[in-house]
């Protein structure tokens, strides 16, 4: 007894330290990732234009928020390529932008803060995501920090960051790392704990509900390698199926979280602009980046960037100087003969699934034939070099598969010529890396013309119907699901934007005379606003709602528009619910069974 209140008085007075491993870790960590994020901290400046844009965005969303009480589709501006009620946020990143915004709204309205936050905190997913997968696989000491140096040190997630500044793709890319991991963890682990559930359940969500083309390939590409890795480790049987059902079970669950606008972005994508092909009549999607998907690209050792670039910060490297470590460990520790111990054959096949899938990767980049075949919806992609991201990861995986053997051959064999002459080029390999992302992020500046680009950031927050000077997207959420309706251009309603409050207007209005067609500004097609007072009657040519008098006649209407209350939407929001439900369930239960256990440990844990 006495030995116990000693162990709980030292427990509670934060007497039992961290070890000091963990300590390395965070500091190294901590290091990487002022590196890499060192002009998000230290400067005011904007990058590429995407990320005032995305910026602006989740102001808008938080707002929306606030003044609806939920999460709602809808910008409400006086630009032409879009006008009221344009259904942006039904069609890309509906939760992440919300999900900023309501934060920044619910600390006083600190968006920016709340924002430049989350960008740190997405590169601190996908380095600490890496490490943690590493640990879980045994690898220990300097080596596990290995893969996530690969990953956020490479061309193409920095220029995600800097030159693109697609912050949702970088989400939603960044969150692979921390989900890998924590699948892994709780797929082996005697007992679920909260922190490693939540992780999985708050990275799921991230991850689907950020950026749709990354939702659709990075599930493919992970699906795909997964079928690579078990069939080259020879297809085994003894999985904990269980398990991994549970946690196909949970990360649906995550994954209904988003269902108030991903059901809408599948059931109702075919009705907007940007459903027409992305590269223009005759064209392959390849051939808009074709200057970027080359050998001579992917494979330069030092960042170089084609002539035809737009932007002098956007690089696309494939981490060569790990690649090539990856090879030679492979070569030296895993397939010579005098190496092929039956230890070292998971390895061995692992190695075998990443060289595979990495094989895969590199021929969907470089090959114009297969993006002239590429079926719907996987050629709306946009740009083949965001495959970039999954190749970074691939070598990761690659380095990771080769820390590993070189730590089983300093344990087995000692420090060898090998060894040592593998753990150096290891560290050259990180030096350069390091010094080659440092030199991305600060030397090449010129990004976008000076009239679209602000000195900082914080001047795009300009208000939620104002749109930044960076905004360059066109109408690609514009209707195009009713027919083209012709209207006289005198005739012509207008709702202004402060008139709307969330996702609702609602106001008596001088509707002009007569049953001829009347032009809007409303910029969504009947499947995602509904109309009272009024009727649809089509579209114009560019996008925007036709609308009629109900009867005809002369005089004020009471007109109220509103999201449409179709059974697409309703199921969605239903879904979302029922997915949060879901979480704080699991996350409640896992949390009384581990205390449980605590409080009441099994009969050998307490003879132990």
């Amino acid at each position: 007894m006495f030995e116990q209140s000693i162990t709980r008085r030292a427990r509670s007075s934060g007497a039992e330290a961290l070890p000091k491993s963990v300590w390395v870790d965070v500091l190294l960590a901590t290091a990487v990732v002022l590196v890499v994020t060192g002009r998000v901290l230290f400067t005011k400046e904007n990058f590429g234009g995407d990320f005032t844009n995305a910026m602006w965005l989740a102001s808008v969303a938080g707002r929306n928020m606030v003044e609806a009480g939920h999460p709602n589709f809808f910008i409400n501006t006086l630009n032409p390529d879009t006008g009221v009620f344009y259904p942006f946020f039904a069609f890309t990143g509906g939760t992440l932008y919300t999900a900023i915004g309501g934060i920044g709204e619910l600390i006083g309205g600190h968006v920016l803060i709340v924002y430049l936050g989350f960008v740190i905190l997405v590169v601190i997913s996908a380095y600490g995501g890496m490490l943690w997968l590493a640990r879980e696989l045994g690898l220990r000491g300097w080596l596990a920090h290995m893969p996530g140096l690969v990953l956020v040190t490479s061309a193409y997630y920095v220029s995600n960051l800097y030159a693109r500044s697609d912050v949702p793709e970088l989400a939603a890319t960044s969150a692979i790392a921390p989900l890998a991991a924590s699948v892994v963890h709780l797929a082996r682990t005697p007992r679920w704990r909260v922190l490693p559930v939540l992780a999985f359940t708050v990275f799921m969500v991230i991850f689907t509900g950020s950026h749709n083309i990354t939702l659709l390939w990075g599930t493919t590409i992970v699906a795909v390698t997964l079928l690579v890795l078990w069939l080259a480790m020879g297809a085994p049987r003894r999985l904990p199926y269980r398990r991994l059902i549970t946690l196909a079970g949970l990360g649906m669950a995550c994954a209904m979280v988003n269902a108030w606008f991903l059901m809408p972005d599948i059931a109702y994508a075919p009705s907007v602009v940007a459903s027409l092909p992305p590269a223009g009549p005759g064209k392959s999607i390849w051939s808009i980046t074709s200057f970027f998907d080359t050998p001579i690209m992917l494979f330069d050792p030092f960042r170089l960037q084609p002539k035809q670039s737009g932007t002098a910060a956007t690089y696309v490297q494939a981490p060569d100087w790990f690649l090539a470590w990856g090879l030679a460990a492979g070569a030296l520790l895993l397939w010579r003969s005098s190496r092929r111990s039956s230890d070292q054959r998971p390895l061995r096949r692992a190695w075998v699934g990443v060289m595979v899938s990495l094989t895969l990767l590199l021929i969907l980049l470089l090959s114009p034939q297969v993006w002239e075949v590429m079926p719907e919806p996987f050629n709306q992609v946009q740009f083949p070099l965001r495959l970039n991201t999954y190749l970074a990861y691939a070598v990761a995986g690659l380095v990771l598969i080769g820390a590993l053997s070189l730590q089983r051959a300093v344990a087995s064999e000692g420090s060898t010529n090998v060894v040592r002459g593998l753990r150096r080029a290891l560290i050259a390999a990180c030096v350069v890396s390091l010094g080659l992302c440092l030199w991305q992020i600060w030397v090449p500046r010129k990004q976008l013309p000076t009239a679209h680009i602000y000195k900082n950031r914080s001047e795009a927050l300009v208000g939620n119907h104002a749109m930044p000077i960076s905004w360059y997207a066109g109408p690609l959420y514009l209707n195009r699901l009713e027919p083209v309706v012709i209207a006289p251009p005198e005739r012509l309603l207008l709702v202004y934007p402060n008139e709307v409050h969330g996702d609702r207007f609602s106001a008596w209005m001088n509707v002009p005379p007569g049953p001829e067609p009347i032009r809007t500004d409303i910029g969504g097609a009947s499947n995602l606003v509904h109309l009272e007072g009024l009727r649809w009657l089509g579209r114009t040519p560019r996008g925007y709602a036709v609308v009629g008098r109900i009867n005809g006649g002369s005089g004020r209407v009471h007109v109220t528009i509103e999201t449409a209350h179709s059974s697409i939407i309703e199921i969605g929001r239903l879904l979302s619910i029922l997915g949060v439900i879901v979480i704080l369930a699991t996350l409640l239960y896992t949390g009384v069974s581990a205390r449980r256990v605590r409080l009441d440990p099994p009969k050998g844990l307490r003879r132990t």
